[in-house]
């Protein structure tokens, strides 16, 4: 099951298409983590610079808190998915706080792939 915080994120991913690369990491994390993903933020529109304002959208939040090892979640993520090869410096998971609480950011490009194992 995956859960979204309130309606105004339900909104938030309904107005626009999302990148399907994000959707298959989406799909990833829920299935690696089973009832424990819930969106918090989707879309924003006028969100200059920023993955969440992109058409189609390429950036998520989810809630942090409920994974035991968020560290770990956002490892195994980073492990399992790659943002951009000629930038290794960005990750497709992202734990952060930016003055609103901790929350995983997942973002994608139209590089982002799955790592060779």
């Amino acid at each position: 099951m995956i859960n979204i915080k309130d309606r105004t994120v339900l909104n938030s991913l309904l107005v626009v298409p999302f990148d399907l690369k994000l959707l298959q990491i989406i799909w990833w994390v829920d299935q690696s983590w089973p009832d424990l993903l819930t969106i918090t933020s989707g879309y924003r529109a006028g969100d200059i610079g920023s993955v969440h304002a992109t058409i189609p959208c390429r950036g998520i939040d989810i809630r942090s808190w409920v994974y035991k090892d968020p560290y770990r979640v956002k490892k195994r993520i980073n492990e399992y998915w790659e943002y951009d090869p000629s930038r290794p410096d960005k990750e497709v998971c992202v734990l952060h706080d930016t003055g609103s609480g901790w929350h995983m950011h997942i973002q994608c490009c139209k590089n982002t792939r799955k790592r060779k194992k």
